[in-house]
């Protein structure tokens, strides 16, 4: 049994089929085909179901699979490791980060770091957290800023995470808005309210969720928006209630009126995020190092504006 036998493997049932694995291989589907027979052969068991239109894995190419991916893994990190002894002051990281950060802490935080690291090749990647979490676990990137929810991240076994920070959730309302002049409201006057939320992968509507289901509301989502400037954008607009970040609502007042939600905490936290299963090298060990000192620090700058209504409610 061979490595790249084992990769022919994986590939083959992430593309669901012989032809799409080759293109991606960029090998023949005969000399692909003829590998997995070979592999077949010494082992004594069949690993992929032919008949029909949809190729599928057997019970033993299941199980041969599941360890095919933890011992690409493995090897992976050890060449990335590796690199790093060759390598002493270079090294390459894969850092992952929420969409709509550009606005706030993203480009001071990564030149701050390039500046102290010059060496190191760095690669940014945007996607939803929970985006994030999944790519962690394929070790397309190393380590990830995402949000969790602070009480209970509820994170995969196998990622661990580092809170730097967490926020309460307030209401945000266009200056018009009846709730705009109140100096709190419920969670029960909110559920009455057509809502702008966060996806229900992202931590922010989980936190949410959870508020309504333990007080025995149901929220009235009309939109969905994992960008917080199109959450504040639309509540701005008068159309619904968004509920967001104070530290986003504070650096948006001149168009929206924050509003504390009264009777429940709801709370979310930045944390930095990384798979136990993949490689723990120098460079992701600097980077969380880094990191944790400096958003920690960014946190406690921003949560310290004062929290002001839109153009004092017009």
């Amino acid at each position: 049994m061979e490595l790249r036998q084992l990769q022919y493997l994986r590939n083959i049932a992430r593309a669901s089929g012989f032809r799409r694995a080759a293109d991606e291989l960029d090998m023949s589907q005969a000399t692909l085909s003829e590998q997995i027979k070979l592999l077949e052969q010494e082992l004594g068991v069949r690993l992929f179901e032919r008949g029909g239109r949809n190729l599928t894995l057997t019970e033993a190419g299941k199980t041969l699979l599941a360890r095919a991916d933890r011992i690409l893994e493995e090897v992976k990190a050890a060449q990335e490791e590796m690199q790093e002894f060759a390598n002493l002051d270079r090294g390459q990281l894969i850092v992952g980060t929420m969409t709509g950060n550009g606005p706030f802490w993203l480009p001071g935080f990564l030149a701050a770091f390039m500046r102290q690291h010059p060496h190191l090749e760095l690669t940014l990647v945007e996607r939803v957290s929970g985006m994030l979490i999944k790519m962690l676990e394929a070790g397309e990137v190393h380590v990830a800023c995402i949000l969790v929810p602070t009480d209970q991240p509820d994170v995969p076994q196998d990622i661990s995470t580092r809170q730097v920070y967490s926020r309460e959730l307030v209401a945000v309302v266009a200056p018009r808005h009846r709730f705009a002049s109140r100096t709190c409201v419920s969670l029960d006057e909110v559920a009455e309210e057509r809502l702008i939320l966060t996806s229900p992968d992202e931590a922010p509507r989980r936190v949410v969720d959870r508020a309504f289901q333990s007080h025995g509301l149901q929220p009235q989502v009309s939109f969905e928006a994992d960008d917080p400037m199109t959450l504040i954008g639309l509540a701005a607009e008068g159309i619904a209630v968004g509920i967001t970040g104070e530290s986003i609502a504070r650096r948006n007042t001149e168009r929206v009126v924050a509003v504390p939600i009264d009777g429940v905490q709801m709370r979310y936290s930045m944390a930095l995020a990384w798979s136990e299963r993949g490689p723990h090298t120098r460079a992701m060990s600097t980077f969380l190092d880094f990191a944790s000192v400096w958003l920690t620090e960014w946190g406690a700058r921003s949560q310290a504006q004062p929290l002001v209504s839109a153009q004092a409610i017009i």
